[in-house]
């Protein structure tokens, strides 16, 4: 049937494009994009695929992430209060710090491309009242239009009713500081990494309740897949080299590139997974996305997170509701 016709042109005038995700259909006006670590850590590198895409169609891309580096015994450079600007220029007091992944993702730019791509690091401690300042100094600085989080795993899109909820406090701070954050007209949410919070206990079978609960209320944008093939996941996979090289390994980002690698099955790469049993699978390498609006509305204790005043009343927070909820208990996936 030709475009043309009466049904082409309907298709075409349809606000989803089924060749495009829907994310970058939504990010398409944005200009200035801030893609940030939700959860801290290694966050920020299940962030690079985005991050390498989103540069090749020409905006303006910033990174973040909330560090989990004693970034106060590190440097005394502050790009403002509770957060660094890392770069090549940024004065470390140790030469090779044991655990700063921010530092060694903006070395391995400029050692790559001979380019400085600086990297907004805040602080873990604090709460959701300051991260939120720090996020609306890099917004009004940048321009920013677009901030996507980045979640390396699922635990993010827990609801808090949910028997075991991982570890969601860190992702819930800055999904919280985010959603407060002015000015900002698209916010959003990725997970990637499904299957490999099942290390923390939590139930996959839930994640997909909340996932189509999301639906329901048009907070879900749908999901798409990385392939090892493509540059966007290249570059993932040698940035994320290139910081294991100089630190801990990321029991998250290995599952998910052993997964790109066509691995299956109890396979392990890191010595930190020791005896436990992993399930890595091609569901590892798929991008799920989300309005962060939405999904905070889901969230009963998002009001009371935006007070917050450290990680510790964060934490409270979620356990203080948590103790109260009737749980729903796992979903097996009968499958």
């Amino acid at each position: 049937m030709a475009a043309g016709s009466t049904l082409g042109k309907f298709l075409l005038d349809s606000n989803w494009q089924m060749e495009v995700p829907r994310i970058f259909q939504v990010l398409k006006p944005s200009q200035s994009v801030l893609v940030a670590g939700c959860g801290g850590g290694y966050d920020i590198t299940s962030g690079l695929p985005l991050y390498f895409n989103l540069t090749k169609q020409g905006k303006q891309v910033h990174l973040a992430n909330l560090s989990f580096s004693d970034i106060d015994g590190l440097t005394s450079t502050f790009y403002c209060s509770n957060c660094v600007k890392v770069d090549s220029h940024l004065k470390i007091k140790r030469q090779n710090p044991s655990y700063f992944p921010e530092y060694y993702l903006s070395r391995w730019f400029k050692e790559k491309w001979n380019e400085e791509v600086p990297i907004y690091a805040f602080a873990r401690e604090i709460g959701v009242k300051e991260l939120t300042k720090a996020y609306n100094k890099i917004v009004a600085e940048h321009k920013i239009d677009a901030i996507v989080l980045v979640d390396g795993g699922t635990d993010s899109v827990t609801f808090g009713n949910e028997q075991l909820m991982g570890t969601p406090a860190e992702d819930h701070c800055s999904m919280a500081a985010v959603h407060g954050a002015s000015n900002v007209p698209v916010k959003l949410l990725a997970c990637l990494g499904f299957g490999v919070d099942s290390f923390h206990g939590v139930s996959h079978g839930l994640f997909l309740e909340n996932t189509a609960k999301l639906e329901q209320t048009g907070g879900y944008l749908g999901c798409f897949s990385i392939s090892k093939s493509s540059p966007e996941c290249k570059l993932y996979m040698e940035a994320y080299n290139a910081i294991a090289a100089n630190m801990q390994a990321s029991i998250v980002c290995t599952s998910i590139i052993s997964a790109l690698q066509g691995h299956f099955g109890d396979h392990h790469t890191t010595r930190r997974t020791g005896s436990s049993e992993l399930f890595i699978n091609p569901l590892m390498g798929i991008y799920w996305t989300y309005q962060l609006d939405k999904v905070m509305e889901q969230i009963p204790y998002t009001p009371k997170l935006a007070d917050t005043k450290s990680m510790n009343d964060v934490g409270k927070t979620i356990a203080d509701h948590h103790s109260k909820q009737e749980h729903r208990k796992r979903i097996q996936l009968p499958m």
